[in-house]
């Protein structure tokens, strides 16, 4: 899976990039809202997930990278996640980059 280029910085509360060494496993994560909601319900759905990824117009698509370094946070960014696809029928789709792995070209975690 092909991850977006990050455009600008992370909101607040979203997952702080690993280390350059890329020495801690990180998760990468995209995510699609799903665009047949009313509006409010579609509001509430990209406000659950901008509280923890970032946005990219070109591709129409949410995505962020949670270091499992802190398991905790990592598990409350996964919940909010997936709380939205349950609730809302958001798509998340997640990969298990291996530390040390380099990301993709062009690509910071």
């Amino acid at each position: 899976m092909k991850l977006p280029r990050l455009r600008r910085k992370p909101a607040p509360g979203t997952a702080e990039p690993a280390s350059a060494s890329r020495a801690v496993p990180v998760l990468q994560v995209l995510i699609y809202s799903n665009t047949g909601l009313s509006e409010q319900e579609f509001s509430a759905q990209t406000d659950k997930i901008g509280r923890v990824a970032s946005y990219d117009r070109d591709t129409r698509s949410w995505y962020t990278w949670i270091p499992l370094d802190r398991p905790e946070r990592a598990a409350e960014m996964l919940k909010a996640l997936f709380e939205a696809a349950r609730v809302y029928g958001t798509t998340v789709q997640v990969q298990a980059q291996p530390a040390g792995e380099s990301s993709p070209s062009g690509q910071v975690p």
